[in-house]
């Protein structure tokens, strides 16, 4: 407790002294300080209140955004089922003629391919002798 009675008093003679050795008049002083009380009473009424405006505002966009959200989510889900609907058809299309395609190549038509190292020879397919 010695140490803590010590710096109390060290801070009531700092105070003392400054206010005795200051270059303004005490009342002049005094004034300054109620001054500057009034100021930074004035500055938190106006943080109080930009924080509830804010805090309002936080909470009218959690509503929208409770509100938006949703509606916005299903109208994406219908969109992507539309267009699964529509690509389906389309695909099996595409996957039908690629069948088609894959059948009508005969075993005959298809070259041959050598591969030694890093070449590849691709031998041509046998063309009937026309006479």
């Amino acid at each position: 407790m010695g140490f803590f009675k010590g710096i109390l008093f060290g801070a009531g003679l700092g105070t003392i002294g400054g206010l005795l050795l200051a270059p303004r008049k005490g009342e002049e002083t005094r004034e300054k300080l109620i001054t500057s009380t009034r100021e930074l009473v004035v500055l938190t009424d106006e943080l109080n209140d930009n924080l509830s405006a804010f805090r309002e505002s936080a909470a009218t966009l959690k509503e929208t955004m409770d509100t938006l959200v949703p509606a916005f989510k299903s109208g994406v889900e219908k969109d992507v089922e539309e267009f699964r609907f529509q690509a389906e058809p389309r695909i099996q299309q595409i996957q039908a003629q690629l069948e088609k395609i894959n059948q009508s190549l005969s075993t005959d038509e298809t070259k041959a391919v050598i591969k030694k190292g890093r070449f590849s020879l691709t031998r041509p397919a046998e063309i009937p002798n026309e006479a």
